[in-house]
């Protein structure tokens, strides 16, 4: 894992992994459940890392490989209709409100 990008893994390995429907049925019931269980600080940080995560691959293909190593397996944004950097824009905006 890309210690980088600790809280930002969390989320999508864990809030979005194979058990995500514990946590919601689609992307903003478990953003909330999300920011419901971290604190300010951590979602502050899960920010951060998603916007660093972007502006560190400006490529498109590199974006999709270090999300792909990121995600470990456990999600890929494809099956839910967004591309990497489209996923990561709505992480950014939704836990920002």
């Amino acid at each position: 894992m890309n210690t980088k990008f600790n809280h930002l893994g969390v989320l999508v390995r864990v809030f979005f992994g194979q058990d995500y429907d514990l946590f919601g049925e689609d992307f903003y019931e478990i953003l909330a459940a999300y920011k419901n269980a971290e604190n300010t600080k951590a979602i502050q940080e899960t920010i951060r890392e998603a916007h660093q995560l972007l502006e560190s691959c400006p490529d498109e293909n590199e974006l999709n490989l270090v999300f792909s190593n990121l995600a470990e397996g456990e999600f890929s944004p494809t099956a839910w209709g967004f591309t990497a950097r489209i996923f990561l824009e709505n992480v950014i905006i939704a836990l920002s409100n």
